[in-house]
């Protein structure tokens, strides 16, 4: 493998110099600087990037910051946080830096109850920027890396805020594909399961929600919009079932996500109730526990690996270029049918 040493050697220059030619410095002149970098091609030299990092003191390492909220977790049973959106997101993070120098480090993050402090990874210098990944975020501790002229990319459902490169999913948009498909398979009497109100996002879900149903002419109670006290399968069996105990009968349910759609399952599947033949279910963000389900599950895909390859190429382009606009990136969604939607209109 060939070293500085001989780069330096062989282009007739320091090994000082050869290290300003590779960091880009303006104090080396462009006839020296085109020397070193024929040499440089000509020998095949791959810098290091750990040592380059230690004289410019650049870790070439890149958070990966996990939003976390204050759900207990007791058991793994329905009350567990899946994760799956975070995962399939810093997948496709991984995916996108496949090509660069950079490395990634995850921590989880409880913003809102911590909204005063920083994550540790930037707090004690350990990366050169971060994703900050999912929701609940408190915008405090945004405005903070703000200031701070810190490197960061919002990315997750509806991640975002003005002034800051944000990557995102549109849950209204989500909402109105459910919507839309239940009406086209012919259920009119919809019941829609949110996620709880910490989450930016859920009203977003309900004011949409209405609209769509609204627009469709179709006569919704807004009291069958039904809110979640924790985002998990738990959480929406027993809020589920208060709602039917009290003797409502949707024919269709829309679910904020996988997990929730599942609680809800789990109490129809008690109750002896047939999905979908006397009820049909779909929900938002698509997940490796929909095609388990049974029946398996028609979703909306938010495309959460694309938002993690999008959001690594927008914070490659902000470390190279700081003063660059801030970029807002919405991945469009997609229909997914699977089983557990009863097509009315054609039976």
């Amino acid at each position: 493998m060939t070293t500085i040493r001989e780069v330096a050697k062989a282009a007739g220059v320091s090994r000082s110099t050869v290290s300003l030619v590779l960091n880009n410095s303006p104090l080396v002149k462009d006839e020296t600087r085109e020397r070193v970098l024929k040499v440089i091609k000509e020998l095949d030299y791959v810098p290091n990037a750990i040592a380059r990092g230690l004289s410019n003191q650049i870790t070439y390492n890149l958070g990966i910051i996990v939003m976390q909220d204050d759900t207990p977790r007791e058991s793994y049973d329905f009350d567990q946080h899946t994760g799956l959106c975070s995962y399939n997101i810093s997948t496709g993070i991984i995916e996108g830096l496949v090509d660069s120098n950079y490395g990634v480090i995850t921590e989880y993050f409880p913003s809102i109850e911590n909204s005063d402090e920083l994550p540790r990874l930037i707090k004690n210098k350990r990366v050169d920027g971060a994703f900050i990944v999912g929701s609940p975020y408190h915008e405090k501790m945004l405005n903070r890396l703000l200031e701070m002229n810190f490197p960061f990319v919002m990315v997750g459902v509806n991640s975002y805020m003005e002034g800051v490169d944000s990557v995102l999913a549109d849950p209204a948009e989500g909402v109105r594909i459910c919507v839309e498909y239940m009406h086209q398979m012919g259920h009119e009497k919809l019941c829609y399961i949110n996620s709880p109100d910490m989450f930016i996002s859920s009203v977003v879900r309900r004011n949409e929600f209405i609209k769509a149903t609204t627009e469709l002419d179709l006569d919704i109670d807004e009291s069958w919009i039904l809110q979640c006290r924790y985002n998990n399968g738990k959480s929406s069996k027993e809020t589920f079932k208060k709602f039917w105990d009290a003797g409502n009968r949707p024919g269709g349910i829309i679910a904020a996500n996988t997990r929730l759609a599942l609680g809800v399952r789990s109490y129809l599947h008690d109750l002896g109730v047939r999905v979908p033949e006397e009820v049909s279910i779909m929900s938002y963000e698509d997940s490796a526990l929909a095609g388990y389900a049974t029946p398996a599950l028609t979703t909306v895909d938010i495309q959460k690996e694309l938002l993690g390859r999008k959001a690594a190429f927008c914070l490659l382009k902000r470390l190279e270029n700081p003063e660059k606009s801030p970029e807002k990136i919405i991945i469009p969604a997609k229909l997914v049918v699977r089983d557990s939607v009863y097509n009315r209109r054609r039976n």
